[in-house]
């Protein structure tokens, strides 16, 4: 009697994988938004970390090129293994983290808004008699946490809109145009 009662769960759980995967649903993978900037272009200090977000930007139907009007600048990234603590029985703690500082800026290199910091990190066992196995593991998470940052500034681009950075870019002219004009102010005092 459980033999049918097997054959119709699995057949179940078949169709419903196929009809998810059918859908478009993925786990990972690209992002699927509409996005109304057509066109950046990405720099930065790192070029691990800009490859990674120019083919996910370019994924997600963002046009990379060295014209663009608008400017990821990828300021700091950082990769941090700290051994936390010691445990019993030859095991230790460790936290694996990735720190990404990034800005927005117009083509010109004038700052739309402020740096954004992100942070993902992961806390993990390691056994000291296996340094093999825990060097695979830290790059294998390493590269977790650069897709998961690579995703989050993603998602950050996506949401903005065409008008919004005109808008900020117009702000940020008129602030350095306002400041040029003081220190020139400053340079050249009245008698």
């Amino acid at each position: 009697m459980t033999y049918p009662f097997r054959s119709v769960s699995m057949l179940t759980l078949l169709l419903l994988t196929s009809l998810l995967t059918a859908c478009g649903f993925h786990l990972r993978g690209e992002m699927s938004t509409d996005s109304e900037i057509r066109q950046l272009s990405v720099t930065g200090n790192d070029p691990v970390y800009i490859r990674y977000l120019s083919k996910a930007m370019e994924r997600s139907g963002i046009d990379i090129s060295e014209t663009a009007p608008w400017r990821i600048n990828i300021i700091r990234v950082e990769r941090d293994i700290d051994q936390q603590t010691v445990a019993s029985a030859g095991y230790f703690e460790q936290r694996i983290a990735m720190h990404v500082v990034y800005q927005l800026q117009t083509s010109s290199g004038l700052p739309l808004f402020s740096a954004v910091q992100l942070t993902r990190e992961r806390y993990i066992t390691q056994n000291q008699d296996a340094p093999n196995a825990a060097e695979s593991e830290q790059a294998i998470i390493l590269s977790e946490l650069q897709q998961e940052l690579v995703a989050t500034t993603q998602r950050r681009i996506h949401n903005l809109s065409e008008a919004e950075l005109s808008a900020a870019a117009e702000k940020a002219r008129a602030a350095a145009k306002a400041q040029m004009k003081n220190t020139e102010s400053n340079r050249n005092p009245l008698p």
